[in-house]
Protein backbone atom coordinates (compact mmCIF):
# COMPACT_ATOMS: atom_id res chain seq x y z
CA UNK A 1 0.00 0.00 0.00
CA UNK A 2 1.20 3.62 -0.58
CA UNK A 3 0.75 5.97 1.35
CA UNK A 4 1.54 9.19 1.97
CA UNK A 5 2.99 9.97 5.36
CA UNK A 6 3.84 13.79 5.95
CA UNK A 7 3.01 14.23 9.78
CA UNK A 8 5.29 13.48 12.63
CA UNK A 9 5.02 12.14 15.81
CA UNK A 10 7.29 12.24 18.76
CA UNK A 11 7.38 10.89 22.01
CA UNK A 12 10.01 10.30 24.84
CA UNK A 13 10.73 6.78 26.28
CA UNK A 14 12.81 5.85 29.53
CA UNK A 15 15.70 3.35 28.51
CA UNK A 16 13.85 0.18 29.39
CA UNK A 17 10.62 1.53 27.23
CA UNK A 18 12.85 2.40 24.28
CA UNK A 19 14.45 -1.04 24.81
CA UNK A 20 11.72 -2.93 24.95
CA UNK A 21 10.02 -0.95 22.29
CA UNK A 22 13.36 -1.51 20.01
CA UNK A 23 13.32 -6.12 20.70
CA UNK A 24 9.93 -6.09 19.54
CA UNK A 25 10.52 -4.00 16.59
CA UNK A 26 13.22 -6.06 15.72
CA UNK A 27 11.66 -9.30 16.40
CA UNK A 28 8.62 -8.31 14.23
CA UNK A 29 11.39 -7.83 11.37
CA UNK A 30 9.11 -3.97 10.52
CA UNK A 31 10.59 -0.79 10.31
CA UNK A 32 10.09 1.87 13.16
CA UNK A 33 6.84 3.01 11.59
CA UNK A 34 5.02 0.35 10.11
CA UNK A 35 5.44 -1.47 13.38
CA UNK A 36 4.55 1.62 15.54
CA UNK A 37 1.32 1.90 12.78
CA UNK A 38 0.73 -1.91 13.23
CA UNK A 39 0.93 -1.45 16.71
CA UNK A 40 -2.14 1.34 16.36
CA UNK A 41 -4.30 -0.59 14.45
CA UNK A 42 -3.92 -3.94 16.17
CA UNK A 43 -3.48 -2.73 19.79
CA UNK A 44 -6.53 -1.97 22.05
CA UNK A 45 -6.55 0.07 24.74
CA UNK A 46 -8.90 0.54 27.39
CA UNK A 47 -9.15 3.83 29.38
CA UNK A 48 -10.61 3.75 33.12
CA UNK A 49 -11.11 6.80 35.22
CA UNK A 50 -10.95 5.55 38.90
CA UNK A 51 -13.49 7.65 40.35
CA UNK A 52 -15.40 7.41 43.71
CA UNK A 53 -17.42 4.05 42.86
CA UNK A 54 -13.59 2.27 42.26
CA UNK A 55 -12.45 4.21 45.49
CA UNK A 56 -15.75 2.36 46.95
CA UNK A 57 -15.04 -0.81 45.97
CA UNK A 58 -11.05 -0.89 47.37
CA UNK A 59 -12.02 0.40 50.15
CA UNK A 60 -14.22 -3.11 50.80
CA UNK A 61 -11.97 -5.15 49.38
CA UNK A 62 -9.02 -3.73 52.18
CA UNK A 63 -11.70 -4.09 55.00
CA UNK A 64 -11.45 -8.02 53.73
CA UNK A 65 -8.14 -7.88 53.90
CA UNK A 66 -8.50 -6.87 57.50
CA UNK A 67 -11.15 -9.63 58.31
CA UNK A 68 -8.74 -12.17 56.55
CA UNK A 69 -5.92 -11.10 59.67
CA UNK A 70 -8.56 -11.18 61.97
CA UNK A 71 -9.37 -14.94 60.74
CA UNK A 72 -6.16 -16.53 60.79
CA UNK A 73 -5.76 -14.99 64.14
CA UNK A 74 -8.64 -17.28 65.09
CA UNK A 75 -6.68 -20.21 63.21
CA UNK A 76 -3.77 -19.22 65.48
CA UNK A 77 -5.26 -19.51 68.62
CA UNK A 78 -7.79 -22.59 67.77
CA UNK A 79 -11.24 -20.94 67.28
CA UNK A 80 -11.55 -22.95 63.65
CA UNK A 81 -15.34 -22.68 64.04
CA UNK A 82 -15.50 -18.86 64.81
CA UNK A 83 -12.59 -18.94 61.52
CA UNK A 84 -15.28 -20.75 59.28
CA UNK A 85 -18.23 -18.69 60.26
CA UNK A 86 -15.94 -15.20 59.89
CA UNK A 87 -14.66 -17.24 56.28
CA UNK A 88 -18.27 -17.64 54.83
CA UNK A 89 -19.60 -13.81 56.08
CA UNK A 90 -16.53 -12.35 53.76
CA UNK A 91 -17.03 -14.73 50.97
CA UNK A 92 -20.21 -13.16 50.14
CA UNK A 93 -18.92 -9.49 50.64
CA UNK A 94 -15.69 -10.56 48.63
CA UNK A 95 -18.06 -12.06 45.48
CA UNK A 96 -20.30 -8.62 45.92
CA UNK A 97 -17.13 -6.31 45.37
CA UNK A 98 -15.63 -8.49 42.38
CA UNK A 99 -18.96 -8.15 40.87
CA UNK A 100 -18.73 -5.16 41.02
CA UNK A 101 -15.16 -4.63 40.07
CA UNK A 102 -16.02 -6.30 37.03
CA UNK A 103 -18.98 -4.48 36.05
CA UNK A 104 -16.50 -1.38 36.11
CA UNK A 105 -14.03 -3.02 34.06
CA UNK A 106 -16.91 -3.89 31.63
CA UNK A 107 -17.47 -0.67 30.87
CA UNK A 108 -14.35 1.42 30.07
CA UNK A 109 -14.47 5.44 28.97
CA UNK A 110 -12.44 4.73 25.78
CA UNK A 111 -11.75 1.75 24.31
CA UNK A 112 -9.87 1.21 21.12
Amino acid sequence: MNRIRDKQFNIRLTEKELAAFEQKRAISGLSKTDFFVKMIRSCNIKVYRFNDEVKAIMHELRKIGVNLNQVAYLVNIMQDGQALKELHNMKDSFCMAMDRLSKFLDKPLVEG
